[in-house]
């Protein structure tokens, strides 16, 4: 466990005296002076010509210099909002160029009442879970939730329709799994939806069966979703909305300033567009609609598309659609260019209609923006030929073409995709090991499971690559940094699996770039955003901790606990973490252990638990825990019976556990404490283990005022 500890390090300096920064200045008139300065920092901005600057100033939104201190003294003004960064790092938004605020994940679902659920439940939680969900919300139509993770379930990650068949029958039942990519149902749904032993395997999908029986297992994957997902209600444009605001009220305070939500609706168009109009939009926005989903998300995605100019606003992109070339690995629906490890005769599944693959050169001439989910090395070359033909009919058009989840690439192929402008968008986060490395190693191979998403290679070939986090599919919040450590260093950022390295590290000035600039690349709006660079508007972020002094230092893995301080969108503060916590009520509780009372009353709360209570009120916006930490299992696994115990004995109170059990290391005492949050009524409560009571005790409570 890192100690928590490290998010009150001291801001060190990040330029040797031979990166001294470049002056880079523009003003048009004589005695114009900024809006406001930044000085005295270690500012990174991603811009070869000058990469490091002292400070920078800010006008109508724009940098207007980048420079040193004395630059930008020379256009401060007595009107100047002067900041001083003590020395504090800085550098460029994140962009993430691929997640799914609108329809295709979890916060879908919370909003139209659906059932969420974390993917680190096991069986039996999700089980009780549901049944509680249930008995909540009587009737007899179809429970639809998400999202059950495959490392759950060993040793394949299928979960099978006895999973629900055992607490409900009476009623259908579809969960989604963490992908959106598989599901498993009831026996009552696979009734209603009409999936039995004489049911065909649809095309582009599977419906696992009984190898003795021949009876459906309630396991789906890709298009033999659709005959359950065609019989739900879609979610209204009210609803939609509801999920964006849901999904995207916190991202301010991770830094990120530029999104691409690439499962969208006409609903989703509709949605953003609103929220630009009325002012509410604290960052780009490429809205890409998904043109041919087994969820059923926009049935009418043609129509949509080519009346895609209503929703264009400053803020939104509507020119963006996305499809769907190939499956998961574990699904077996992956295309590979050998065959499946555990399977020597399949090759993978080709979910592409004919009709898709005869659009996208039209699609592409229209000049839009394609991304493609393709993971294995066979989809993505036969992406790469599709791409190859359209670029030759349509040489004109240039737009990049993005594909998504390339896990696995043949090097034949990487030149191919540098040539054609095709981006790499490196998500899932898969670049370290996971319990579902396990998983990917029984069906492709030990060699080939090593290779998952070549980073290294990409950028050797001269392949653009991108940053998305697919959140909130496959990771529990959409907080770039745990990511942005895994991907440079390709270990587990919690620690997990020490010593084990899933594929090449790279540079963290390689990493940076990533989830900046070719974010902004990918999103087409580089040359507005994405580097810190004289007339590019100014969306940057101030950390508490320097990135390259933590290199340097040999303490990466200390990445993952970064905290942004201050997050600037078009020269305008939308997230400053000192007037987030100034905005909570932290109130201290009498703790009975003297020792422990000691340790408390010694650190610095608001420092120490700046990242829970991030979490837990995304800026101090409303009180509310994300749905993948409420309702979790107590304690810790690593912990004593004792005191995971202890910890459950809170469920009678009506607590529900908002994050894992966890020890600290108090210093000042060289003790380690479990402790764990709790809620309650809208108010967050922190409580420790005392071993001399042998009881938890509450230490502080968290409400707004």
């Amino acid at each position: 466990m890192k100690p928590v500890l490290a998010i009150v390090l001291l801001f060190l300096a990040a330029c040797s005296p031979s990166e001294q920064p470049v002056v880079n200045v523009t003003t048009d008139d004589a005695g114009v002076t900024a809006d406001t300065v930044y000085t005295n920092g270690k500012i990174y901005t991603v811009n070869p010509d000058q990469p490091w600057a002292e400070a920078l100033a800010i006008k109508d939104g724009k940098f207007m210099v980048v420079g040193s201190a004395a630059d930008v003294e020379a256009v401060t003004g007595a009107g100047t909002d002067v900041v001083d960064l003590e020395g504090a790092f800085a550098m460029p938004g994140i962009q993430d160029a691929h997640l799914h605020p609108s329809t295709g994940g979890a916060n879908i679902d919370a909003a139209v009442g659906g059932f969420v659920f974390s993917e680190d439940m096991t069986r039996e939680e999700i089980q009780a879970a549901l049944l509680e969900y249930a008995d909540a919300n009587p009737g007899d139509g179809w429970i639809k939730g998400m999202k059950w993770g495959a490392g759950s379930f060993p040793p394949d990650g299928k979960p099978r329709k006895d999973l629900i068949d055992e607490v409900i029958t009476d009623r259908p039942v579809f969960l989604l799994d963490e992908t959106n990519h598989n599901a498993v149902v009831n026996s009552k749904g696979l009734e209603i939806a009409g999936i039995t032993a004489d049911t065909p395997q649809p095309q582009g999908g599977v419906i696992e069966k009984d190898p003795e029986t021949g009876e459906p297992t309630g396991f789906l994957a890709e298009w033999a979703m659709f005959p359950v997902t065609s019989l739900l209600p879609r979610p209204t444009l009210e609803q939609v909305r509801l999920a964006i605001e849901m999904s995207l009220e916190d991202i301010d305070s991770y830094g990120i300033v530029a999104i691409k939500d690439v499962s969208a609706s006409g609903e989703s168009y509709a949605a953003y567009k609103a929220l630009d109009d009325e002012g509410k939009l604290n960052y780009r926005v490429d809205v890409a609609i998904i043109m041919a989903g087994a969820l059923n998300e926009e049935p009418n995605a043609f129509e949509v598309i080519a009346d895609r100019g209503q929703y264009r606003s400053r803020l939104v992109d509507p020119d963006n659609v996305k499809y769907v070339a190939d499956g998961t690995p574990l699904s077996g629906t992956s295309i590979f260019l050998e065959p499946y490890a555990n399977d020597p005769d399949s090759y993978g599944m080709w979910l592409m209609r004919d009709q898709d693959i005869k659009a996208i050169p039209g699609l592409i001439a229209d000049d839009i923006n394609v991304t493609v989910h393709s993971i294995g090395d066979g989809s993505t070359r036969q992406i790469i030929d599709i791409i190859e033909k359209a670029r030759a009919e349509y040489p004109e058009s240039t737009r990049p073409v993005q594909i998504a989840h390339p896990m696995f690439v043949n090097p034949d192929d990487m030149k191919r995709m540098k040539d054609l402008n095709i981006i790499a968008e490196v998500s899932p986060t898969m670049h370290w090991w996971t319990p579902i490395t396990k998983l990917l190693i029984d069906v492709l191979g030990e060699e080939r499971a090593n290779q998952t998403l070549p980073v290294a290679d990409f950028l050797r070939a001269g392949v653009h690559v991108a940053y998305g986090s697919d959140w909130p599919a496959g990771t529990a919040t959409a907080n770039p940094w745990r990511i942005l450590e895994g991907v440079m260093t390709r270990q587990n950022p919690e620690g997990d699996y020490p010593g084990e390295l899933l594929g090449e590290p790279i540079s963290l000035a390689d990493t940076i770039k990533i989830f900046t600039l070719n974010g902004a690349i990918a999103m087409e709006h580089a040359d507005i955003t994405g580097s810190i660079e004289v007339g590019k508007y100014a969306d940057m972020v101030v950390l508490n901790q320097n990135l390259f002094d933590l290199v340097e230092e040999d303490r990466a893995d200390e990445i993952s606990e970064t905290l942004v301080e201050r997050t600037l969108f078009e020269g305008r503060v939308v997230f400053d973490r000192e007037a987030a916590v100034d905005a909570l009520d932290v109130v201290d509780i009498q703790v009975t252990n003297a020792e422990l009372k000691s340790a408390v009353d010694a650190a610095d709360l608001n420092l120490l638990f700046e990242t829970d209570i991030a979490q837990l009120w995304g800026g101090g916006a409303h009180a509310h825990w994300g749905e993948d930490y409420v309702d979790i299992e107590a304690g810790n696994a690593e912990a004593p019976p004792a005191i995971n115990a202890s910890f459950s004995a809170l469920l009678e109170q009506g607590y529900q556990f908002a994050r894992p059990g966890r020890a600290i290391y108090w210093q000042q005492t060289d003790e380690n404490y479990w402790i764990q949050w709790a809620i309650k009524d809208q108010v967050a409560s922190l409580w420790a283990y005392d071993p001399e009571a042998e009881q938890v005790v509450e230490i502080l409570q968290v409400k707004e005022n």
